[in-house]
């Protein structure tokens, strides 16, 4: 029983419980599962609290729908990682590093993800770092102009200004190297992020592109069916019912050894997303995949990493 509801029923006159669960049933409320969009007998701006909150999930929802049709959303900071901020940026020429400094925006312990949103070869993204003040994206490659990235950055108890609208695990089918996976609802203004799953090769990701209700994730080879995607899908905060949280995040040192590398995630599930990325390297070695089981986040790199690595990690789960 919610807690508004035994104040409620603390209530000596039958009449006046009657009324105060009206009341506070429409204007506040706190359970244990977020109401059903479309649920009614919630007023505009209703404010719920998610009792059972773990880590990462938000605890304080609001109402933007109405009382015939309600739209509980996100409100106030996350208990764990959120996404602080996101965005797309182009390449310059000249340098294989592109710098996003926005001081106002970027803490040194932030953890950073991108994705080439814009590419013409397959060069690859090999690190992505947050300073204070600036996120720096570096390429494996002089990128030219030609390239772009989406960019992410997660951080530790914030009130997130980006949530996810979806993320999942797609299989690909193959016959192109190009591969649509429909996302109903996704909008081109969307911040994708995506990450392999599974793979039997070398093959490389080289770009991810949102339109209306498609993600558009092209790799360097027809990738088959032996290949698996990780994505996310990132949108401005407070509009949207967010399908995921961020479970678990971190940024640890490679312990090398071996080209995988396993790192003990306690509460990890197999059915989470992952969305993996080198913090820090010394060379151009590439993260191969990203794989989940119960505890463990796995990553395979296209060579021993050493210890002269860093990971940054993102393990998503649904509401």
């Amino acid at each position: 029983m919610s807690k508004t509801k035994q104040i409620i029923n603390s209530l000596p006159d039958a009449r006046t419980r009657r009324a105060m669960g009206a009341i506070l049933g429409g204007i506040w409320s706190e359970g244990y599962v977020v109401p059903t969009t479309g649920t009614s007998g919630y007023v505009t701006g209703c404010k719920f609290i998610l009792s059972t909150a773990t880590l990462g999930q938000a605890a304080e929802w609001r109402n933007i729908g109405n009382e015939a049709y309600c739209l509980f959303v996100p409100d106030g900071n996350v208990n764990g990682y959120g996404f602080a901020t996101a965005g797309y940026k182009v390449f310059v020429s000249g340098t294989a590093g592109l710098i996003v400094p926005e001081p106002s925006r970027f803490i040194a312990t932030d953890i950073a993800f991108a994705t080439h949103g814009a590419t013409d070869d397959s060069d690859q993204i090999i690190s992505v770092k947050a300073t204070a003040g600036a996120v720096t994206i570096t390429n494996s490659a002089d990128p030219l102009s030609a390239h772009g990235a989406f960019f992410a950055t997660l951080r530790n108890r914030c009130s997130p200004e980006y949530d996810i609208f979806a993320a999942g695990t797609h299989t690909t089918v193959g016959g192109n190297a190009a591969e649509a996976i429909t996302i109903t609802g996704a909008l081109a203004s969307d911040i994708p992020l995506v990450q392999y799953s599974a793979t039997n090769d070398t093959d490389t990701i080289n770009m991810a592109v949102m339109t209306a209700n498609t993600l558009t994730v092209t790799m360097s080879a027809d990738p088959g069916t032996a290949h698996g995607l990780h994505y996310a899908i990132l949108r401005p905060r407070g509009t949207f019912k967010p399908s995921h949280f961020v479970a678990f995040a971190g940024s640890p040192t490679t312990a090398g050894g071996s080209v995988a590398e396993a790192i003990t995630v306690t509460g990890a599930l197999a059915t989470d997303v992952a969305i993996v990325n080198y913090a820090v390297t010394n060379d151009t070695d590439a993260i191969r995949k990203a794989v989940v089981t119960a505890n463990t986040l796995t990553v395979t790199a296209s060579a021993d990493p050493s210890t002269a690595h860093a990971y940054s990690y993102a393990l998503l789960r649904a509401y």
